[in-house]
């Protein structure tokens, strides 16, 4: 049984972070970023994308108290509709039109969500998907690690115990100047993030009071003065340093009623963020050719470039969203309560 569990604001942030990451990737040398610090650190939107994964888990899903198999396919199927359709176009639009050309193996582990398991290849083809590969750990673990989780009297100890534990290994790693791609992209070293979110969601179910206000501008105003803070080689907040602050935010962005997060227009971008996230860089080598084919690539300059980039990006994430998306839905989830 699914709970009918939607948070405006969260749908709007999904937005707002997706779009720091094609920042973070793209428009990091474009104004007025290039004369700002913080896109160094954008990267770390996927950190917040995962311990929103978790609460959104936790409480779209929280009747799961039981496993049941039946009830595992059922989750396994929504999961994969959601994500698996548009990820296998992204990575077909990216091999047709990558130039650097890619092997067998990049493709397959690419196509089976393989590729966050080999470091070496994390980034292989479409380079955002790394973190789809973790996500698809998280969604097939999930239905047998939240009954366990949600039975325990102790939850934030164990959650924090957990992720206190995954960190220390990645400074000890990083220390000692282990495999950075393997220290980086491993999803064993998210999967703390993902608990942390089921925590906040668990969380937001009982009750935070009127803590909400609180959690949000404590958390913002703390990002904001560390954010310029994380040195450009950052790998040591890559694996969820920063995932209890991520927690905060999220908590207080869902008790907080906001008529800008809440805005129409903001929920339907939210709606595109996956279609953003996922086709970034397939849509990236689409303009750019265009912009070269064209002879139009030095006359735009660089802001014009990412900007024309950006738009289209987001228009086309629109619309997969309300056409390609929503059918993908309609026509594998017609039998599925």
């Amino acid at each position: 049984m699914k709970s009918k569990i939607f948070i405006p604001e969260l749908n709007s942030l999904r937005f707002f972070a997706a779009i720091a990451i094609v920042i973070f990737h793209f428009g990091r040398w474009s104004y007025p970023f290039d004369n700002s610090t913080y896109p160094l650190s954008f990267n770390l939107a996927v950190s917040f994308f995962f311990v929103l994964s978790g609460f959104i888990m936790a409480t779209v899903y929280n009747d799961l108290k039981t496993f049941s198999f039946k009830e595992a396919l059922n989750f396994y199927l929504k999961r994969f509709v959601r994500i698996v359709p548009l990820y296998i176009v992204a990575l077909i639009l990216t091999v047709f039109f990558i130039n650097n050309g890619f092997t067998l193996k990049e493709f397959f582990l690419n196509l089976f969500f393989l590729q966050a398991w080999t470091p070496e290849h994390a980034l292989s083809l479409n380079f955002p998907g790394w973190s789809l590969s973790t996500e698809m750990f998280f969604y097939l673990l999930f239905p047998f690690v939240f009954p366990f989780i949600t039975n325990r009297k102790k939850l934030f100890s164990f959650t924090f115990i957990f992720w206190i534990l995954s960190n220390l290994a990645v400074f000890v790693l990083c220390y000692f100047n282990y495999d950075v791609d393997f220290i980086k992209y491993y999803p064993l070293f998210h999967l703390n993030e993902f608990l942390i979110g089921i925590w906040a969601g668990l969380t937001y179910l009982k009750g935070i009071n009127k803590k909400g206000l609180l959690f949000f501008f404590g958390s913002l105003l703390f990002l904001f003065f560390y954010f310029p803070l994380v040195p450009d080689y950052n790998i040591i907040h890559h694996d969820g340093l920063l995932a209890p602050i991520f927690a905060l935010l999220i908590l207080g962005a869902s008790k907080i009623k906001s008529i800008i997060l809440s805005s129409k227009l903001l929920i339907k971008l939210g709606d595109a963020s996956y279609g953003i996230y996922i086709l970034q860089f397939p849509i990236y080598l689409i303009v750019y050719k265009l912009y070269t084919d064209f002879n139009v690539f030095d006359s735009l300059g660089e802001e014009g470039r990412f900007y024309i980039y950006l738009v289209i990006l987001i228009l086309i994430s629109y619309l997969s969203s309300v056409t390609f998306e929503k059918w993908m839905k309609k026509v594998f989830l017609r039998k599925v309560a």
